[in-house]
């Protein structure tokens, strides 16, 4: 049995953005994949990263064609955004 504590790691989150997430109506997919890239970006302390999909596959279980089709949904409605081939969360999600 694990014993998970702070300590050993953590993403934080700006309580806003947290509470602009949870309004959000999202299917699954896009759920976990929005929390696999903050646990990516943030959780490494970084605004942005690149993740491929095989790191998405190993990290969410989520077969490859469903993270391509679900990073194009979560980009087209402005969730997450790209430069070139890095990710991240959009902050400005009233834009």
């Amino acid at each position: 049995m694990t014993n998970p504590q702070k300590e050993n790691g953590y993403t934080p989150i700006a309580n806003e953005l947290l509470e602009a997430f949870c309004s959000c109506k999202l299917s699954e997919y896009e759920r976990i994949v929005t929390l696999f890239i903050w646990r990516k970006t943030y959780g490494f302390s970084k605004k942005e990263d690149k993740i491929s999909n095989s790191q998405f596959v190993l990290g969410t279980g989520i077969k490859k064609s469903h993270i391509s089709r679900t990073l194009k949904q979560l980009k087209e409605r402005k969730i997450v955004t790209s430069t070139g081939n890095k990710l991240t969360i959009n902050k400005h999600y009233d834009a």
